[in-house]
This record gives structure tokens, sequence and C-alpha cells, in this order.
């Protein structure tokens, strides 16, 4: 006698009704026209960019079948991203060759904290100068908040090469004095680079979220007309 058929498996059904792929490509389309801009910029062609997509679908298809149940064999994957089953086997060996996973700078998480942390703003919730050393609120506990990795000095001294912050001296103490214009690092940067990755990663983890169906999460945008000039460096200053 054979074996008997293995049981298929049983997914369930959505909860909620999924967009026609047709509108998901259009949508993606609207997505990728900067996208693509910037990549075009930058020297990288589709043919770069195929090649960097790849792993990351197998990655997430491996992923969906973890999700519902299922086992993610080479065929498995093969069939729900699309890519040769050749190319997955070479991906169990060698991982994901070729990937950039850049994490944020330090000066760049130092700064965030700075702007997020109510322990370091002003009333009007502003990052506050600091004294450069000293209990909290301190650059330095603000930097070792972050990290006890990089020492309070490297950080201040890459803030300072991006022109985020300046140094004053007050009564003879040392205040680092942020930028109140945020954040914002020199065109072309790593830490820009970093951010926009970061920044655009957030944003679209939440939308797709929310169109799948999962538990909300906040994605909001602002759409207005007739604003103001002044209106709008009032906002900014928000």
């Amino acid at each position: 006698m054979g074996r008997p058929p293995r049981r298929l498996p049983c997914s369930p059904p959505p909860e909620h009704p999924l967009p026609p792929s047709e509108d998901v490509l259009r949508a993606l389309a609207q997505v990728m026209a900067p996208l693509a801009r910037l990549l075009l910029a930058s020297g990288l062609d589709y043919t770069r960019l195929a090649a960097e997509l790849k792993p990351l679908f197998i990655e997430q298809a491996r992923l969906e079948l973890l999700r519902s149940g299922q086992k993610d064999t080479d065929s498995a994957i093969s069939l729900l991203s699309g890519v040769h089953r050749k190319d997955v086997r070479e991906w169990r060996v060698n991982g994901l060759s070729g990937r950039i996973a850049q994490e944020m700078s330090i000066s760049s998480q130092v700064f965030a904290r700075w702007v997020q942390d109510p322990l370091y703003r002003d009333r009007r919730k502003r990052p506050k100068p600091l004294p450069r050393l000293g209990t909290a609120p301190s650059f330095e506990t603000l930097a070792r908040s972050v990290t006890q990795d990089i020492h309070p000095f490297t950080a201040l001294t890459d803030l300072l090469r991006l022109g985020l912050v300046t140094v004053k001296t007050v009564k003879g103490q040392e205040l680092i004095v942020p930028h109140q214009d945020g954040f914002v690092p020199p065109p072309g940067s790593r830490d820009l680079l970093e951010l926009f990755g970061a920044n655009l990663s957030d944003h679209a983890a939440a939308a797709v979220g929310n169109l799948l169906g999962q538990s909300p999460r906040l994605e909001q945008s602002v759409f207005a007309e007739g604003v103001t000039p002044e209106s709008s460096r009032e906002l900014g200053e928000l």
C-alpha cells in the first residue's frame, strides 16, 4: 500500500479583503517613481535594484509561510516569491548577500532623543541648550542614554561636523546649543540617507499593516490649501 496523501495546509482566510493585485501595482508605481529618480541619480540601474530585491522577496516569503503555519521549503518559498529555486538554495547557504542594513548613526540617535525626550526639551517642546558635562539634563547624560559604547565627546564631535550644534561658553560653563531647525543633515550625507531609510520604512510598515488589517497603527499625512507663509512659519515652530 502506498503512503496516504499529505494533508494540505489550511491557512485561515484573511479577516479583511485585500486590494486587487493591479491596484496594488498602481499604488506601488506611485511610491517607486521618486525612488527610481534617487536610484538613477545615484548611478543604480534596474538590474542592480532587481538583484537587491531578490533576497528581500525570499526573506519576506519565508516569513509569510511561517506566519501561516506552513513549512518554509525551497519550493514553497520559490512558488510564493517567484524567485527561482536555485537562488533560494543559494540564499540559504550564503544568506542575504549584498544586502545593506545600516542602523542609524549614533549622532542621529542622540539628536533624535534630544528632540523627543521631555527631559531635554524646553517649554516650547524644542531641544534646549545643555551643559556639556554633569548630571541630567546634560549632553553627557543624553549621549549615554543612547549608548554606553561611544564616548559622548565622539557623538559631540560628529554633531559639530554635521553643523547641528554649536558650543558656547556661558559663565565659564560649556553649553551645547542645538540648531533649532531640527536634524537636517547636509544634502548627500550618509546621515540624511539613514534618516530617509528609517523614516520611509516605518511609514511604509504602518501603511502596509493597516492595508492588511493588522493592529491599526497611526499613519498620517496632512493636506491643506491656502496656507500663508506666516502660517507655515508658525507650523514649523511647533
